[in-house]
């Protein structure tokens, strides 16, 4: 017997989902980073907002299929930011379990911060998840108006 999962049998869980999809997107992301050795390159983080984009932008676009083609501006507005909320959270909360558990990591990752010596587990992932949040959240405020939704 084979289990089948699709998103549509669960229209009240969407933004938990693909929240979810972005936080595996960026810890897939995260170690495909440090396994290629450009963990330290800041620039390379813009990717990030592409991975957490695509996530928002799918979640809005299953909503309107689940809703007759039909997604209101301050709804698309409420699933982006929950989405991004959910899936940067959980990236956080991954990177605060794997500093807290290899330290060595971490400490390679902030070697050549300039503000190394006031880093510490805590402050680093609230960097990251603050990060996401803006970033999170300009991706959803374009998005909503890029897309073509309805009016409120």
């Amino acid at each position: 017997m084979t289990m089948k999962f699709k998103v549509s049998d669960y229209p009240d869980r969407l933004t938990q989902i693909y929240g979810a999809l972005i936080a595996l997107g960026l810890i897939a992301y995260f170690w495909l980073a440090k396994i290629l050795g450009f963990i330290n390159i800041p620039e390379f983080r813009l990717f990030n907002v592409v991975i957490q984009t695509a996530g928002i932008y799918l979640a809005c676009k299953q909503f309107r299929q689940l809703h007759a083609g039909s997604i209101n501006y301050f709804r698309a507005m409420a699933i982006g930011f929950i989405t991004s909320t959910i899936g940067t959270t959980l990236f956080a909360m991954f990177l605060f379990i794997l500093f807290q558990i290899d330290k060595p990591l971490f400490e390679s990752i902030i070697r050549d911060e300039p503000l190394r010596t006031y880093l510490t587990v805590y402050m680093a992932t609230f960097a990251v998840w603050t990060e996401g949040m803006v970033s999170g959240t300009v991706a959803t405020f374009l998005l909503t108006n890029i897309m073509d939704s309805d009016q409120p």
